[in-house]
């Protein structure tokens, strides 16, 4: 009877240096060209309309997630029976001093805005078409109890 051949682990796959290379070379190419695209205000709006698809998911997110801390800092002065800030002027003001680093601006550039009703509060993003009332407009509500009423 002939003897089985006992084998060991099969050797790693070669590496593809060549190509993980090539294709680093690729991607810092086409990194420069839209930098360069982006550089020149001629084609600037013809790049950011091509990635519009791609980039306002992420845009969005952002705006979602700088609304909610928004809500919350309003929540806070709520709990804390403060006066919370009234829509317009007093409004962008307040996130002003609140929060640092252009936050008073969505993703897209423009200011947000508060809406007050009597037992809530809405933060609105005019979102990427920069129109308010548009089906793209992203709003963050908060239920927040009459001054009469709160605990």
């Amino acid at each position: 009877m002939a003897q089985r051949r006992k084998l060991g682990p099969a050797p790693p796959p070669p590496k593809p240096e060549r190509e993980v290379r090539a294709l680093w070379k690729i991607f810092f190419i086409l990194l420069i060209l839209l930098g360069a695209a982006l550089y020149f205000p001629e084609s600037r709006p013809v790049v950011v309309e091509t990635l519009a698809p791609v980039m306002n998911p992420v845009l969005s997110w952002q705006t979602k997630g700088e609304m909610k801390s928004i809500g919350r800092e309003i929540e806070t002065l709520n709990r804390q029976g403060s006066d919370l800030p009234t829509p317009g002027p007093s409004f962008q003001n307040w996130i002003t001093k609140k929060f640092m680093g252009g936050s008073k601006t969505d993703a897209w550039g423009v200011d947000y805005t508060l809406h007050m009703w009597r037992d809530s509060v809405g933060i609105v993003s005019n979102g990427p078409d920069h129109e308010e009332g548009t089906a793209d407009d992203l709003r963050h509500l908060l239920a927040v109890p009459p001054p009469g009423r709160r605990r």
